[in-house]
């Protein structure tokens, strides 16, 4: 007996309940697909915030070391506040979260928040303000208090001709003590750090007074430059390899075709026609970056300004991103230095080579080289 013949097939029964079930698992289907594309365009949107904002930084004068403690604080806040905070409509309360995030944090030095506060918040007008009395600080602006060695995050609340009321909020208490001798620190990006003799008055409920006695001491970021020539010594950095090894094909085997002629009297009849219509320039070899020696118009601690000998194409600048620059001072150390080349905007025969290596003491060493030799204010434009 065939055992197929004695299967009987039975069709299951199609209930409407099933239709229930599919539309069900379409819908969360569909949920599923609109909450993770929620979380990526989310995810995305903050993360081009942070890099708009990076941007901003950067046009703002923040260097490496503010760039990482931007980031540290980027890092602890949650998903919403960082889309919150890095729209640039909501600068003042970027202010503030960054404001209350150092007060509580003590992974850096309070100088170094308040030259942040200031690269970042101040106006364009007041950016290269100097400071010569109480009427250049804002209320609002971020300071550091400086007594007994220590320094501690404050702001201005008030203001008077020689007075500051002064946040007490993360002050210590034994540096509120009424007629104790302090300092307070101010910056502006475009001269540096400034020191402001005073002693505090009295306190209450709404701030410290802090008296300012009328004297200003430069300090910290300020940057000199000297405007005597020195020679310096530009060479394409990392220094091309002099050993790179030409091949060549033995000229006895090479085949001389038909297709090869053909392609051969191709290149000279365009040749011959771009001749015939003076495009002389298409035939010019570019100059190949190499060591050259000149004389700095200005240096600088950051940078160094220079022409071009008459030797050398000052269009070799596009054609190298990296140029290491040596130079010595007399009875002083040399320098050997990797800076980015680029023209400036005033002239166009004064180029700019900006240091993208100096660390802090290569830096500090040759800002008191510069001193030493009758520096004045760094102008690299």
């Amino acid at each position: 007996m065939n055992f197929i013949a004695q299967v009987v097939w039975i069709f299951p029964k199609f209930d409407t309940i099933y239709l229930f079930y599919i539309f069900l698992m379409g819908v969360a289907a569909f949920i599923y697909v609109k909450v993770m594309n929620y979380l990526q365009n989310k995810q995305t949107s903050v993360v081009n915030h942070w890099v708009e904002f990076q941007r901003y930084a950067v046009a703002r004068k923040c260097n490496q070391v503010e760039l990482n403690i931007l980031h540290a604080f980027y890092d602890h806040l949650n998903e919403d506040e960082r889309e919150i905070y890095l729209l640039p409509e909501n600068r003042n309360k970027l202010k503030n979260a960054l404001y209350r995030y150092f007060l509580k944090s003590n992974a850096n030095t309070t100088e170094k928040e308040v030259d942040l506060f200031d690269k970042l918040f101040r106006s364009g007008v007041e950016f290269k303000k100097e400071i010569l009395s109480l009427n250049e600080l804002t209320v609002g602006e971020v300071a550091a208090l400086e007594a007994d060695g220590r320094e501690e995050l404050t702001y201005v609340m008030q203001k008077t001709t020689d007075e500051l009321l002064l946040s007490m909020k993360g002050l210590s208490k034994d540096l509120l003590v009424p007629g104790k001798e302090a300092k307070l620190y101010v910056f502006r990006p475009s001269s540096g750090g400034y020191l402001l003799e005073g002693k505090v008055m009295r306190t209450n409920e709404s701030g410290m007074i802090f008296h300012f006695n009328g004297k200003i001491e430069r300090k910290g970021e300020s940057h000199l430059m000297l405007t005597d020539r020195l020679s310096i010594t530009v060479a394409p950095w990392p220094p091309p390899d002099e050993k790179k090894q030409v091949l060549e094909l033995d000229k006895n085997k090479l085949l001389l075709t038909e297709e090869n002629i053909d392609k051969q009297l191709e290149v000279l009849k365009r040749i011959a026609k771009d001749q015939k219509e003076h495009n002389e320039k298409r035939f010019d070899i570019k100059e190949t970056p190499r060591p050259f020696i000149t004389l700095s118009e200005r240096l600088s601690d950051r940078g160094i300004l220079f022409t071009f000998p008459v030797e050398i194409s000052p269009e070799i600048w596009k054609q190298q991103d990296l140029w290491e620059v040596s130079f010595g001072f007399d009875n002083g150390p040399m320098f050997h230095i990797r800076a980015k080349m680029m023209p400036t905007k005033q002239k166009s025969d004064l180029y700019l080579l900006r240091y993208v290596d100096a660390d802090e003491t290569v830096r500090k060493t040759l800002y008191e080289e510069i001193r030493k030799r009758g520096g004045i204010r760094e102008v690299l434009s």
